[in-house]
């Protein structure tokens, strides 16, 4: 029985912390977005007036969430 307390509550205590752990990350999500979005769009702005390349593939919004997931994921993993 004590076994099975234990267990219980260790599975809570990953539960609780994975919880917390998305609840972080969103937040930093948050507060990353924004600056991703601004470099997205001063970059789309600078191909504009400078070479004339190719059209882009996404939106300047996907892009800038793409970014942002990728700099908060390498957070998580580092």
């Amino acid at each position: 029985m004590i076994t099975a307390a234990r267990q219980g509550t260790a599975v809570q205590d990953h539960l609780r912390d994975r919880q917390a752990e998305r609840a972080m990350m969103g937040r930093l999500l948050l507060l990353v977005y924004p600056l991703c979005l601004a470099l997205c769009t001063v970059s789309r702005l600078s191909r504009l007036f400078g070479r004339p390349a190719g059209r882009p593939g996404l939106s300047i919004f996907a892009e800038a969430r793409a970014t942002a997931y990728a700099v908060v994921g390498g957070a998580f993993q580092a």
